[in-house]
């Protein structure tokens, strides 16, 4: 390994995992011999001079090339944090195929969620049905299931705790989301826009206490599909926005974002309890007599595949 004291302080100060710090050094091992002809470390070096070496070695480990991107990115973050002699950031202007679909499908954070739905609905304080539209979202980022947004009851939302308690679990009330929750727990009728009136009008919502209740009829998830995917697309048409929402993806997002924050905190990063309770209740047809393994096997699949899309969604907004 090209300059082991540095890239060894590195992994240490990277990471208390054993694993990564296995990946850590495979990865490095992998640029020594280019190092070694440039003489130099490869936090020094241009997104030129980086980029067909990238090529090169990512094409040998497509699975592990997110993970590798990121370790790479965070090791020149650090060497420029911790001023190493002639450290740049080439690196961290490396692109790689995939990234902007996942910019325009995916958000970032609470912060970034609530920009794309500023440029698709009505502003809360005007009291419209878009604010069940919005919750719906917020209770995507929070983890709820799609199939459950239609019978949590105002009663499961609780503002001084900051949370959604449904089902025994309980799912975060991010603070941007708190505007929507406030007016679809509260308001009895919602401000209407008819295109036959001249002036809004006051309708109201139908009997009971759920959140995505309307001012027509009781809330169906096929009706809020269809809804939202027309007022997606007509605010793509109208540039008004690129971000592409759609359930599982903000859903995928709010996962990855507190994933994030445990890596953060120094907790492992770790989708095992995810990927069982993705598998919990299906079937799988299985030939063979070692079906538990087998079993086992297709879930640490389904873990490392959500391992490797959050190591993608963290390099596409520079995490």
């Amino acid at each position: 390994m090209y300059n082991e004291e540095l890239k060894t302080k590195f992994i240490r100060d990277y990471t208390q995992s054993i694993n990564t710090a296995n990946v850590a050094t495979t990865i490095f091992n992998s640029f020594s011999l280019d190092e070694e002809g440039w003489q130099a470390d490869l936090c020094t070096k241009s997104a030129e001079e980086l980029q067909p070496v990238i090529d090169r070695v990512m094409a040998l480990r497509m699975r592990s090339q997110w993970v590798a991107m990121n370790i790479l990115k965070e090791y020149v973050r650090w060497c420029i944090a911790n001023k190493v002699s002639d450290a740049c950031d080439g690196m961290l202007n490396i692109t790689m195929v995939g990234l902007d679909k996942i910019r325009k499908q995916m958000v970032s954070s609470p912060l970034h969620l609530q920009r794309c739905l500023d440029e698709v609905f009505d502003p809360e304080q005007d009291g419209t049905i878009d604010n069940i539209y919005r919750c719906y979202y917020w209770m995507a980022y929070a983890g709820i299931k799609e199939e459950d947004t239609v019978l949590v009851k105002a009663s499961d939302v609780s503002f001084s705790e900051q949370c959604i308690s449904f089902k025994g679990t309980s799912y975060p009330l991010y603070r941007e989301s708190l505007p929507a929750f406030h007016q679809s727990v509260e308001l009895t009728e919602f401000m209407h826009r008819h295109p036959n009136y001249k002036k809004p009008v006051m309708r109201p919502r139908v009997d009971g206490d759920n959140i995505m209740r309307g001012i027509r009829a009781s809330t169906k998830l096929l009706t809020v599909r269809t809804t939202l995917s027309k007022r997606m697309k007509d605010a793509e048409d109208q540039g008004k926005s690129e971000v592409k929402l759609s359930y599982f993806r903000v859903w995928i997002s709010g996962l990855f974002y507190r994933m994030y924050e445990r890596e953060r905190a120094g907790l492992p990063v770790d989708f095992s309890e995810v990927a069982a309770d993705m598998m919990s209740g299906k079937t799988y047809r299985i030939e063979g007599v070692n079906k538990r393994i087998k079993v086992s096997h297709l879930q640490n699949r389904k873990e490392l595949d959500y391992t490797e899309d959050y190591q993608r969604w963290k390099l596409a907004f520079s995490i």
